[in-house]
C-alpha cells in the first residue's frame, strides 16, 4: 500500500477574500463590489479608482457595446444604453476618489464643464488625505492593517 501523498506545503501568498480586499484597498468587511459601484459613500485609494474606476469600467462598457453590436441595436441607441447603465457607477466610484481628498461628491458636477477630464486625472494621480476625514478612515491605513492582519 502506497503512502497518501502529503499536501503540498501553504504558499506564502494570501486567499482570495485577502488579495480582493487588498485590489480594493480595504478590508474585506468594509468595501464590497456592490458598495464600490452602487454606494456613494466611503473612500477609495487611486489603485482602486483606476483598477475599478477607470479599467473595469471602461472593459465592461467596450463588452456590453459589443454584445449590442452584435444583437445589431443601432449605435446611437447602444451608445446611449451604455452611457445610462454605467453612469451610476462611474458617479459612484469618483465620488468615493473625491471624498478621499476630502471634496464632496458634488465636486462632480465640474465634469460638465471642459476641464472635468483634467481635475479627474489630476485627483487620480495625487495621493488623498492622510488620516481620517468626514467621509471616513484613510484607506492607505485599511490597506497598511490587512497587510499587516494577513501576516499575522
Amino acid at each position: 500500500m502506497e503512502p497518501l501523498p502529503t499536501p503540498a506545503p501553504r504558499s506564502a501568498g494570501l486567499p482570495l477574500d485577502e488579495l480582493t480586499a487588498l485590489a480594493l484597498g480595504a478590508d474585506p468587511q468594509r468595501t464590497s463590489l456592490p458598495q464600490l459601484y452602487l454606494g456613494l459613500k466611503g473612500r477609495i485609494p487611486r489603485r482602486t479608482f483606476w483598477l475599478h474606476g477607470v479599467l473595469s469600467l471602461f472593459l465592461m462598457m467596450v463588452f456590453v457595446n459589443a454584445l449590442l453590436d452584435i444583437a445589431r441595436v443601432d449605435d446611437d441607441v447602444a451608445g446611449k444604453l451604455v452611457n445610462l447603465v454605467f453612469a451610476w457607477p462611474c458617479i459612484a466610484v469618483s465620488a468615493k476618489r473625491l471624498h478621499d481628498f476630502n471634496f464632496s461628491g458634488w465636486w462632480l458636477l465640474v465634469n460638465l464643464t471642459g476641464i472635468g477630464l483634467l481635475v479627474m486625472l489630476v485627483v487620480g494621480l495625487l495621493p488623498g488625505t492622510r488620516g481620517p476625514n468626514r467621509f471616513g478612515v484613510d484607506p492607505r491605513e485599511a490597506l497598511a492593517r490587512a497587510r499587516i492582519s494577513s501576516v499575522h
